[in-house]
């Protein structure tokens, strides 16, 4: 029986927000909305990653399954040590302060990788006027076959090229996982700080789903305000 995982990765040490995962939006910490959300996904299972004693706790209390691991420096290693020990067939990686993404996005993600098991599944959406200049905003230009040609933070593009907005959730097959634990990150992956840029270094295909999800990815104070005023 084919299995799948979503790992919520969460850190305490974020540089703009401290304590980001547990920052309340609404009634709720921000982890807590992300963990609901992809409790009503396709997925058999879903657990909330973290080094933090404080958020291992937090999630305990309002019923989620969590993990304490390892210190890691990106979200994805704290996932493949989930794997390690979890052994699922399919595991998506949905980062924890997406508290307002659709649990039918996390399907499109399930869905993609599934039919596509030797490459990774992740998803685009618009660009808005402002994210066109942005760095902050990554860009995804995709081939005619939906897989992604590539990632950047840059707003140089020729007219021709049709550009997406990339939501930051990633799913793999066990193998394809297998494979990226073993990798190095690449000079081009590090000068651009995009770990996925090591995995179609390595010859990875990255297939991109589409959605109208407007992510509202919370990194600052003020993010964070906003998505206090969207959930009323």
């Amino acid at each position: 029986l084919v299995k799948t995982l979503v790992v919520i990765p969460a850190r305490w040490k974020s540089t703009r927000l401290p304590g980001k995962p547990l920052a309340i939006i609404g009634d709720k910490p921000m982890i807590q909305h992300t963990w609901e959300k992809a409790s009503q996904s396709l997925a058999d299972n879903v657990i909330i990653a973290t080094d933090d004693q404080r958020i291992f706790e937090a999630a305990l209390n309002f019923g989620a399954k969590v993990m304490m691991t390892s210190e890691w420096g990106t979200g994805t290693e704290r996932v493949i040590e989930v794997q390690s020990i979890m052994k699922y067939d399919f595991i998506i990686n949905v980062q924890g302060d997406e508290p307002f993404i659709d649990p039918l996005d996390i399907n499109t993600v399930i869905e993609t990788v599934k039919l596509n098991s030797n490459s990774v599944a992740t998803l685009k959406t618009n660009l808005s006027e402002e994210e066109y200049g942005d760095p902050n905003a990554v860009k995804i230009i995709t081939n005619p076959n939906g897989s992604v040609a590539m990632f950047t933070r840059s707003s140089n593009y020729t007219p021709s090229e049709v550009v997406f907005k990339h939501i930051g959730i990633y799913g793999y097959s066990a193998y394809v996982l297998d494979r990226i634990s073993e990798m190095v990150p690449t000079e081009n992956s590090i000068n651009n700080s995009l770990e996925q840029l090591t995995w179609m270094d390595h010859n990875i295909p990255i297939m991109s789903g589409f959605t109208t999800y407007r992510s509202l990815g919370i990194d600052t104070p003020a993010d964070l305000e906003r998505a206090n005023n969207f959930y009323k």
